[in-house]
């Protein structure tokens, strides 16, 4: 009954962070290719810069979801669960 619970705690952090990096990578996405419509300024240059670090800070949250991920399926695969 505990590894269920726990199993069930640690996917609800993923789903978490899931939905957390889809906002970060789906907004930033969004910013830029609104951008590329826009007339020259220094506005856009700012807003594409902004959508640019969005991305990234969601490839980074993804890489350590992602290593979470696998740390705890190393664990937990020793013990058959």
């Amino acid at each position: 009954m505990i590894r269920t619970i726990d199993k069930e705690r640690v996917l609800g952090t993923i789903k978490h962070e899931k939905s957390i990096i889809d906002f970060f990578t789906g907004a930033g996405t969004g910013i830029v290719v609104s951008c590329l419509f826009s007339p020259n300024s220094s506005i856009r240059t700012m807003a594409i810069v902004i959508g640019l670090v969005m991305i990234g800070i969601g490839w980074y949250k993804k890489s350590k979801c992602d290593k979470k991920l696998f740390k705890y399926m190393e664990e937990h695969k020793e013990t058959g669960f």
